[in-house]
Protein backbone atom coordinates (compact mmCIF):
# COMPACT_ATOMS: atom_id res chain seq x y z
CA UNK A 1 0.00 0.00 0.00
CA UNK A 2 2.81 2.53 0.12
CA UNK A 3 3.69 2.02 -3.35
CA UNK A 4 0.75 4.28 -4.45
CA UNK A 5 1.39 7.35 -2.39
CA UNK A 6 4.99 7.29 -3.93
CA UNK A 7 3.77 6.90 -7.38
CA UNK A 8 1.03 9.55 -7.37
CA UNK A 9 3.98 12.37 -5.57
CA UNK A 10 6.24 11.04 -8.45
CA UNK A 11 3.47 11.65 -10.88
CA UNK A 12 2.43 14.97 -9.53
CA UNK A 13 6.40 16.47 -8.96
CA UNK A 14 7.19 15.32 -12.59
CA UNK A 15 4.01 16.76 -14.40
CA UNK A 16 4.55 20.58 -12.64
CA UNK A 17 7.11 21.25 -15.32
CA UNK A 18 6.13 23.82 -18.42
CA UNK A 19 6.31 22.61 -21.71
CA UNK A 20 7.24 24.28 -24.71
CA UNK A 21 5.04 23.45 -28.05
CA UNK A 22 7.11 25.33 -30.92
CA UNK A 23 5.50 25.20 -34.22
CA UNK A 24 5.45 24.92 -37.36
CA UNK A 25 5.82 21.41 -36.55
CA UNK A 26 7.75 20.78 -39.58
CA UNK A 27 11.69 21.36 -39.37
CA UNK A 28 10.94 23.32 -42.78
CA UNK A 29 9.67 26.78 -43.26
CA UNK A 30 8.58 28.24 -46.61
CA UNK A 31 10.87 28.18 -49.37
CA UNK A 32 12.15 32.16 -50.14
CA UNK A 33 12.82 33.37 -53.58
CA UNK A 34 16.04 35.96 -54.42
CA UNK A 35 14.77 39.67 -54.23
CA UNK A 36 11.14 38.95 -52.84
CA UNK A 37 9.98 39.83 -49.46
CA UNK A 38 9.74 37.22 -47.13
CA UNK A 39 8.22 36.74 -43.49
CA UNK A 40 7.46 33.62 -41.66
CA UNK A 41 6.50 33.59 -37.83
CA UNK A 42 7.57 30.97 -35.02
CA UNK A 43 5.45 30.27 -31.92
CA UNK A 44 6.90 29.63 -28.85
CA UNK A 45 3.31 28.16 -26.65
CA UNK A 46 3.27 26.78 -23.14
CA UNK A 47 4.29 30.02 -20.89
CA UNK A 48 6.24 33.19 -21.19
CA UNK A 49 9.50 32.77 -22.64
CA UNK A 50 12.74 33.65 -20.88
CA UNK A 51 15.19 36.43 -22.53
CA UNK A 52 18.30 36.19 -20.34
CA UNK A 53 21.14 33.52 -20.36
CA UNK A 54 22.57 31.79 -17.75
CA UNK A 55 24.25 35.33 -16.63
CA UNK A 56 20.87 36.63 -16.13
CA UNK A 57 21.22 39.06 -19.80
CA UNK A 58 18.74 40.01 -22.09
CA UNK A 59 19.33 37.44 -24.82
CA UNK A 60 17.26 37.08 -28.34
CA UNK A 61 16.09 33.07 -28.39
CA UNK A 62 16.77 32.66 -32.15
CA UNK A 63 20.13 33.06 -34.65
CA UNK A 64 19.99 32.88 -38.44
CA UNK A 65 22.83 31.18 -39.98
CA UNK A 66 24.46 32.45 -42.28
CA UNK A 67 23.89 35.95 -41.21
CA UNK A 68 24.34 37.70 -44.77
CA UNK A 69 21.37 36.51 -46.58
CA UNK A 70 19.22 39.39 -46.19
CA UNK A 71 16.82 37.50 -43.52
CA UNK A 72 16.42 38.75 -39.86
CA UNK A 73 14.64 37.58 -36.66
CA UNK A 74 13.21 39.78 -34.56
CA UNK A 75 10.06 39.29 -32.14
CA UNK A 76 6.42 39.69 -33.47
CA UNK A 77 5.45 42.42 -31.48
CA UNK A 78 6.25 43.95 -28.09
CA UNK A 79 4.64 41.59 -25.92
CA UNK A 80 6.79 40.67 -22.32
CA UNK A 81 6.20 36.85 -23.26
CA UNK A 82 8.24 36.73 -26.46
CA UNK A 83 6.18 33.71 -27.83
CA UNK A 84 6.93 34.75 -31.47
CA UNK A 85 9.36 34.86 -33.48
CA UNK A 86 9.48 36.58 -37.21
CA UNK A 87 12.19 35.93 -40.09
CA UNK A 88 12.08 38.80 -42.53
CA UNK A 89 13.65 40.57 -44.80
CA UNK A 90 14.36 40.34 -48.66
CA UNK A 91 16.82 37.03 -49.91
CA UNK A 92 19.98 38.37 -51.55
CA UNK A 93 21.23 35.14 -52.47
CA UNK A 94 20.22 31.70 -53.09
CA UNK A 95 21.23 28.57 -50.46
CA UNK A 96 20.04 27.26 -46.75
CA UNK A 97 19.27 29.12 -43.93
CA UNK A 98 19.11 27.61 -40.92
CA UNK A 99 16.97 29.18 -37.94
CA UNK A 100 17.24 27.95 -34.36
CA UNK A 101 15.02 29.10 -31.21
CA UNK A 102 15.98 28.02 -28.38
CA UNK A 103 15.36 29.25 -24.52
CA UNK A 104 13.29 28.78 -21.61
CA UNK A 105 9.89 29.14 -20.57
CA UNK A 106 9.92 31.06 -16.97
CA UNK A 107 8.63 28.55 -14.36
CA UNK A 108 5.36 29.85 -12.03
CA UNK A 109 4.60 29.11 -7.84
CA UNK A 110 3.53 25.15 -8.95
CA UNK A 111 5.59 24.68 -12.27
CA UNK A 112 9.26 24.57 -12.84
CA UNK A 113 10.14 26.66 -16.22
CA UNK A 114 10.69 24.14 -19.32
CA UNK A 115 13.04 24.21 -22.41
CA UNK A 116 13.33 24.62 -25.55
CA UNK A 117 15.35 24.14 -28.56
CA UNK A 118 14.21 24.06 -32.35
CA UNK A 119 15.98 24.24 -35.86
CA UNK A 120 14.27 25.29 -39.04
CA UNK A 121 15.70 25.52 -42.59
CA UNK A 122 15.02 27.74 -45.30
CA UNK A 123 15.38 27.14 -48.53
CA UNK A 124 16.31 30.05 -50.75
CA UNK A 125 16.15 29.50 -54.41
CA UNK A 126 17.56 32.32 -57.31
CA UNK A 127 14.75 34.38 -58.91
CA UNK A 128 15.06 31.65 -61.92
CA UNK A 129 13.25 29.21 -59.08
CA UNK A 130 16.60 27.08 -58.80
CA UNK A 131 18.67 26.43 -55.97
Amino acid sequence: MRIFPVIFISFSVSACTLHADVTPDSNSLNDAIVGTSYASEININGGAVSSLDSNGKERFVGEITPSDTGLTLRYCNDSPAHNCVRIQGVPVKPGIVTVRVSGGLFGTNVATGGEFDKTYTIKIKDSEGSS
